[in-house]
C-alpha cells in the first residue's frame, strides 16, 4: 500500500513538474523573442553561438532555481502549518532531510535545463543580420483563420502550443484521476449492491482497507428487531505472480452474501482449503478448475470460476471466512457486513437503532454505500485538489501568455481604442481569447486522458482492481476548471489592455 502511495504522489509531482517545465519553456521562448535584436547585436560583435546558448540556459537555470527555492520554502511552511492541525499532527509528523531538499533542487535544475534547451538553441541559431532587422512585436495573425479570437492566439504558434500542452497535462490528470475515482465508486457500489442486502456496514471512521468488525457484533445485530439476517465477510490483499494487487475475499460458504458470485465453471465453495477464482483473475493467472494456488504459506484447490460483473471481485478470489481470517491474522473479525431487513422501507430507522447500540459500526443503504466511504471521499477530494493545482499553475502560465500577447499587440490595441473601441470591448476580447486558449487545452487533455484510461483498462493489473469510468459530470468538472482558468488567467492582461491610452499605445516601440 505504501508503494501505491509513493506511485500516486510521484504521479502528482510529475504532473506539476511537466506543467512547470512547459511554463519555463514558454517564458524563455518569449524572452528570446523579445530580445531578438539584442542577440543579433551580440552575434554581430563577435559572440559565438555557444556563448548565446550558455547565456540563455543560465537564465533558465536561474529562473528555475528561484522557483525551486520558493517552492521549498512554501513546502516547509505548509508542512509546519499542517502540524498544527490536531487531527493530523498525531500521526503525520513532518520530517525533512538533506536528500529531500537535494531532490527538490535537482528537479528545479532539470526543469531549467529542459525548459531552456529549445529557446537557447533557437537563440544560438539566429543570424546577426536577420535578427537585427526583426521587429519585436511583428507577429502576424494567420489570415486564413476567419475567427478573430482564434486568429489572434495563433499569432505565436509555438507559444500557443506550449500553453495548450501545459493546460492539457493538468486536464488529463483531472480526467484520469476522476475516472479512477468514479471507477472505484462504481466498484464499491456494485460490490455492496450485489449481496442483495439492504444495509451495508463497515467500522465507523475507518477506511475500506482497515475496517474490522467483531463477528460477535454481527451476530447480535442479526437478532435485533426488524433484522432478518446479518453476515460479515473479510477482505485481504496480496500479490500473486505478475499481479501486484490481488484481493482475497472470505465468505461463509453457505451464507447469503456469497450467492452474488455466480459460478460459470466447476462448483461452489463448500469447505476450507478450497478457492473459487474470478474470471479475470483466472485469465490473468492462467489458472483452471482443479489447479492449486498458493496464498502466503497455504495452498488452495481451485474448485470453481465465478463472474459478478464487478471488476474488483472478478479480479480476485473467494475462500472461506475462516481461511481468510487465518491468512490475514484477523481471528473472529470481518471487514464488511450486510444486513437483510424484514421491511425494506424501515432501512433508515433500523440503521439508526443499530448504530445507537453499536457505535463502532457505520451503516448505509447499499445504493448509497460508496458515497459514505472515506476512501472515495478522499479520492474525490484529491481530484479537486489536482483541479486547484491546475487552476493556480495553469492560471499563472495563462497570465504569462496573455500578457505577452497584449505586449505584442500594443499598437493594434491603441488603433482599436482610437477607432472608438470602449474599454470593456478590449477587456472582453482578451478574456475571450484566454478562455478559447484554455478550452483548447481542455479538449486536448480530455482526449488524451480518455485514450490513456482506455489503455490502462487493458493492463492485467488494472483489470483485477478497477475499471476507469467516465461520466458527464467528470467532463463538466474538467471544462469548468478550464473555463475558470481562462477567466482567471486573462483578467489581469485584459485589465491592462483596457487601461491603455490610445496616444501612448500608438507611439509604443
Amino acid at each position: 500500500m505504501l508503494q501505491y502511495v509513493y506511485v500516486f504522489t510521484g504521479a502528482v509531482s510529475l504532473i506539476a513538474v511537466l506543467i512547470g517545465g512547459v511554463g519555463v519553456m514558454n517564458t524563455m521562448m518569449m524572452s528570446v523573442f523579445e530580445r531578438t535584436r539584442e542577440f543579433g547585436v551580440l552575434r554581430a560583435v563577435g559572440w559565438r553561438p555557444s556563448q548565446v546558448l550558455n547565456m540563455v540556459l543560465g537564465e533558465s537555470l536561474a529562473l528555475s532555481m528561484l522557483g525551486g527555492a520558493f517552492g521549498i520554502l512554501l513546502g516547509v511552511a505548509a508542512v509546519r502549518a499542517v502540524e498544527n492541525v490536531p487531527t493530523v499532527s498525531g500521526f503525520l509528523p513532518g520530517t525533512f532531510s538533506l536528500e529531500l531538499f537535494a531532490q527538490g533542487v535537482g528537479v528545479a535544475l532539470g526543469l531549467g535545463l529542459v525548459g531552456g534547451a529549445l529557446p537557447a538553441w533557437r537563440a544560438s541559431r539566429l543570424m546577426p543580420a536577420e535578427a537585427m532587422r526583426t521587429e519585436g512585436s511583428s507577429a502576424k495573425a494567420p489570415q486564413r483563420v476567419r475567427w478573430a479570437a482564434l486568429r489572434n492566439i495563433l499569432r505565436q504558434p509555438t507559444r500557443t502550443m506550449l500553453t495548450v500542452i501545459g493546460i492539457g497535462i493538468a486536464m488529463m490528470a483531472i480526467v484520469l484521476l476522476g475516472a479512477m475515482g468514479e471507477g472505484v465508486a462504481d466498484t464499491v457500489t456494485g460490490m455492496a449492491g450485489g449481496m442483495g442486502a439492504q444495509l451495508v456496514g463497515i467500522e465507523a471512521d475507518a477506511s475500506v482497507d482497515l475496517s474490522k468488525i467483531d463477528e460477535g457484533v454481527v451476530q447480535r445485530i442479526a437478532t435485533m428487531p426488524g433484522v432478518q439476517a446479518a453476515e460479515g465477510f473479510l477482505t485481504g490483499y496480496t500479490s500473486v505472480n505478475n499481479l501486484p494487487f490481488f484481493i482475497v475475499f472470505g465468505y461463509q460458504p453457505r451464507g447469503r452474501a456469497i450467492r452474488e458470485f455466480r459460478i460459470v465453471e466447476g462448483q461452489p465453495l463448500t469447505t476450507n482449503r478450497q478457492m473459487i477464482l474470478g474470471r479475470v483473475a483466472a485469465e490473468n493467472l492462467n489458472k483452471e478448475v482443479g489447479d492449486t494456488m498458493r496464498i502466503f504459506d497455504r495452498a488452495f484447490k481451485i474448485v470453481g470460476i465465478y463472474e459478478t460483473g464487478v471488476t474488483f471481485e472478478d479480479g480476485g478470489s473467494v475462500v472461506t471466512l475462516r481461511d481468510a481470517q487465518r491468512l490475514f491474522g484477523q481471528p473472529h473479525k470481518v471487514s464488511f457486513m450486510g444486513v437483510w431487513l424484514e421491511d425494506k422501507e424501515q432501512a433508515n430507522a433500523v440503521a439508526q437503532r443499530i448504530e445507537a447500540r453499536f457505535p463502532e459500526v457505520d451503516l448505509s443503504q447499499a445504493s448509497a454505500f460508496a458515497e459514505s466511504v472515506t476512501d472515495i471521499q478522499a479520492m474525490q477530494a484529491m481530484t479537486w485538489g489536482i483541479s486547484l493545482m491546475a487552476l493556480v499553475v495553469g492560471g499563472l502560465g495563462m497570465t504569462n501568455t496573455m500578457v505577452m500577447s497584449v505586449f505584442e499587440r500594443t499598437r493594434e490595441i491603441g488603433v482599436l481604442r482610437a477607432l472608438g473601441w470602449r474599454r470593456r470591448s478590449v477587456l472582453a476580447m482578451i478574456i475571450r481569447e484566454s478562455v478559447i486558449l484554455s478550452l483548447l487545452g481542455a479538449v486536448t487533455g480530455t482526449v488524451v486522458g480518455v485514450i490513456l484510461g482506455l489503455l490502462l483498462n487493458l493492463i492485467p493489473a488494472m483489470q483485477g482492481w478497477v475499471e476507469l469510468k467516465y461520466s458527464v459530470g467528470l467532463f463538466a468538472q474538467a471544462f469548468l476548471t478550464a473555463l475558470l482558468l481562462g477567466i482567471v488567467g486573462g483578467i489581469y492582461p485584459a485589465w491592462r489592455a483596457s487601461r491603455m491610452q490610445p496616444a501612448e499605445a500608438l507611439r509604443y516601440e
